[in-house]
């Protein structure tokens, strides 16, 4: 496990500060699951693009896929 440390502004530590509270979370937890889920949302991008690239731009509707997985 890794400890790193972060420098804010005072008004930038109040602001995440009250979202934290407003949460229920410590500022701690709060910000390590902020970052865990921004690191997750990014790799999710990383992997559309390169489907993107990868089909070529060929797209199917939402309606195919649902049919396709039998969801409909």
């Amino acid at each position: 496990m890794t400890v790193t440390s972060l420098r804010f502004k005072d008004d930038q530590y109040e602001a995440i500060k009250v979202l934290a509270d407003f949460y229920g979370e410590t500022v701690t937890a709060f910000m390590k699951r902020v970052i865990l889920e921004r690191l997750e949302d990014e790799s999710d991008y990383q992997d559309v693009v390169k489907n993107l690239q990868a089909s070529q731009g060929e797209v199917v509707s939402r309606y195919e896929v649902m049919t396709h997985l039998k969801l409909e």
